[in-house]
């Protein structure tokens, strides 16, 4: 599917985009489907010799939601590219439904893609679940040279046994109806997390975010394995977490970072909640340009 003008969308798709302030943004991107799929993507150019990075969105979102925060992090040096995961925003298949690998097969299309040499460097920034998929991907495809996680969830540490018994009932109810949905509000209070936010309700309201998954889609995600909590790999590491995360600690994150063979840095945001990225798109794109360009800087 290939991105729309303004005029062929609703009022409520036009309120959101004004409320967002991303409209004019949007005429930046260039929209490109890659694959059979076929799979969505958002291109913002900087120049022909920027490192490429890719961005995959937070749970049940899509690209043009962050279009601010891509924009800003291609004014600052980078190639940037978000992909709508297969079955969110804009891309095909059936809603909220992928399997991990699915998504490391994917990113790694969507580089094939968009790289334009071998000596172009290569970064994933992952935001909130997309984090986790980051790190996958990064543990498959030796290109990505480096991984910012906006948070970081590692299945395989628990915030604590209320996510451990979720997870393993997820996990069993998938082997028997991994199609039967799971309504997200029934863990995630989105209202909170948007409460004070301009489009939070167009946002909440929006018929392009996935709120209700696939048992078989969770379970893949909250079983899933990290190659980094055993062994190191060539990327480099960074989790950005605010101090005041209403869905993670930042406790939580300083034990990932502990119990992780592979190395990352970890970057406490104060005064700061779990939607930075809508809540303060320029401190967050300045932080990751930083570190992306520090980390080529010291590689040189």
């Amino acid at each position: 599917m290939n991105c729309k003008t303004e005029t062929e969308f609703d009022l409520h798709r036009r309120q959101l985009r004004e409320k967002l302030g991303i409209t004019r943004l949007l005429q930046q991107r260039q929209c490109v489907e890659v694959g059979e799929l076929p799979l969505h993507t958002e291109y913002y150019h900087c120049s022909d010799e920027a490192p490429l990075l890719l961005f995959l969105p937070g749970i049940g979102t899509y690209v043009e939601l962050y279009a601010e925060l891509l924009h800003r992090l291609c004014t600052l040096g980078f190639n940037v590219v978000g992909v709508d995961l297969r079955g969110h925003g804009y891309s095909g298949g059936p809603r909220g439904l992928y399997r991990v690998e699915q998504v490391v097969s994917d990113v790694s299309e969507v580089i094939d893609h968009y790289r334009e040499s071998t000596d172009q460097p290569v970064y994933l920034y992952g935001y909130s679940i997309g984090a986790l998929l980051a790190v996958a991907c990064a543990e498959a495809d030796a290109r990505i040279e480096a991984v910012v996680c906006g948070t970081l969830l590692v299945p395989s540490l628990a915030p604590d046994i209320v996510h451990q018994l979720g997870w393993s009932w997820i996990w069993g109810s998938a082997l028997l109806m991994p199609g039967v949905p799971l309504p997200m509000q029934s863990f995630i209070d989105y209202e909170q997390l948007l409460a004070g936010h301009p489009a939070g309700e167009e946002i909440n309201s929006d018929p392009l975010v996935v709120f209700d998954y696939p048992l078989g889609t969770l379970s893949s995600l909250f079983t899933w394995h990290l190659g980094s909590l055993t062994r190191s790999y060539p990327y480099r590491g960074l989790i950005v977490h605010g101090d005041r995360d209403e869905v993670l600690p930042l406790s939580y994150s300083r034990r990932v970072q502990e119990s992780l063979r592979q190395p990352f840095e970890l970057e406490p945001v104060v005064g700061e909640g779990h939607m930075l990225p809508w809540d303060q798109p320029a401190l967050l794109a300045r932080l990751i340009a930083d570190w992306l360009h520090q980390g080529a800087v010291t590689k040189a």
